[in-house]
């Protein structure tokens, strides 16, 4: 921690910095580090398309599928246009902040019951934990009964768990068809059941509203998986990353605890804004484009793809201040920029369920720090290369009868 009392970041990558500007880092190939280019570019979809999150799939077909399957409708991440914005408003209700706010009481009961598993006599692993609130969360609005069991989670474990550094090919293959059979599980035993369900009763949830809608079933589950990689596997790693630096700031922690419910979400808005879950955000040219650069304007022809770097944004002292690459609690920025900057991304791909992530992040941050905890060390850092940010697991902690600070230990 620097004289400030702000904390370093603590999720960084060689290459990180927020100069120049823009860059031209490959083949038709662009990097963007300033917030307001970064903000301009995904405020005009008439230029760009979708360029992330394996969207070529999609691009090159026109949806999944082709000559070789069934044709598959392009999941809301991947659509454009007048198509987008139906869909956007369609599931707009969702996430609603009068709806999230109805939401409180159940997810407060939801944080207590995994809070509850943490023990005096065993590690719990935070990322877990936090991942158990997020599939609980995400595959109720989604519409999947049965939220709760544990073969949900493994089979989403399994599906969103990233390659291990190193993996040659013989094993990349192996996790592919592994990632496959799971997807495959998952729609035998969580998406199609709930589609039956909802076939003889419409009930008000993600599902229902695509079946209305006249989507195919294979048409639900890419949705689903879609809306349950963006309310799953983000929020698990926004909880375990908030953890992180709670327990690891004895001052920032006790800030934390006294703070009204206001007060600890601008906290874990601050730690969303330095530690970004997805840190590149990607978009694919589809008719020239002139940007401003540092030394002038710079033509970018159709095609290219503009790697907006989310943490260089985020960090850009023109809109964060000097000290952008640390943790500041109440950060003064610009009245049309929310305290996230680009962390939920921006214009029309802009994430709809931030205030739910938020809502279920506060929920469950606030009931662990509520215990005295025992913590095992940091958590093991992994990068994931589809989301472009990371991955954290094994964050251990467990309840110690002891008053005061969190104590770290050797790990067991």
């Amino acid at each position: 921690m620097d004289a400030g009392g702000c904390p370093a970041r603590k999720l960084t990558q060689p290459g990180d910095g927020t100069a120049p500007d823009l860059e031209q880092v490959g083949e038709g190939r662009w990097r963007i580090r300033s917030f307001e280019l970064a903000r301009t570019v995904l405020r005009h979809p008439e230029h760009t398309r979708q360029g992330g999150f394996n969207a070529e799939n999609f691009h090159r077909t026109g949806g999944a599928g082709g000559t070789t399957g069934p044709r598959i409708r392009p999941p809301i991440l991947y659509l454009e246009g007048e198509q987008h914005h139906a869909q956007r408003r369609a599931a707009a209700r969702f996430f609603a902040p009068r709806t999230v706010e109805s939401y409180r009481p159940w997810l407060e009961g939801t944080a207590r019951r995994l809070v509850a598993t943490v023990r005096t006599d065993r590690w719990s692993d935070v990322a877990r934990l936090a991942m158990g609130m997020a599939v609980q969360v995400a595959a109720t609005v989604i519409g999947i009964d049965r939220a709760a069991s544990a073969g949900l989670h493994r089979r989403l474990d399994v599906f969103f768990a990233p390659d291990p550094p190193g993996a040659g090919p013989w094993l990349r293959r192996w996790l592919a068809a592994r990632r496959s059979t799971a997807m495959l599980r998952f729609y035998a035993f969580d998406v199609r059941p709930a589609i039956r369900a909802r076939r003889r009763r419409r009930r008000d949830d993600l599902i229902s509203q695509l079946l209305d809608d006249g989507f195919s079933d294979l048409d639900v589950l890419t949705e689903c998986v879609t809306y349950a990689a963006a309310g799953m596997a983000t929020t698990r790693e926004l909880i375990t990353a908030a953890v992180w630096h709670l327990l690891d700031d004895d001052v920032l922690r006790a800030r934390y605890r006294a703070a009204p419910r206001e007060e600890r979400l601008a906290i874990l808005d601050e730690v969303l804004r330095l530690e970004p879950v997805v840190a590149h955000v990607l978009r694919e040219t589809t008719a020239p484009l002139t940007l401003d650069g540092p030394d002038g304007p710079v033509h970018v022809p159709a095609g290219s793809v503009l790697d907006v770097d989310v943490r260089a944004a985020n960090a850009d002292a023109r809109v964060a201040g000097p000290d952008g690459d640390r943790l500041c609690p109440g950060r003064d920025v610009p009245r049309a920029v929310p305290p996230t900057l680009l962390s939920f991304g921006d214009g029309h791909h802009k994430c709809p369920g931030a205030p739910l992530a938020m809502a279920e992040t506060e929920a469950f941050v606030t009931t662990l720090l509520a215990v005295d905890l025992e913590v095992a060390g940091p958590p093991v850092v992994r990068w994931n290369e589809v989301a472009q940010g990371y991955d954290l697991v094994d964050l251990r902690v467990r309840r110690t009868a002891r008053q005061g600070a969190p104590r770290t230990s050797a790990r067991a």
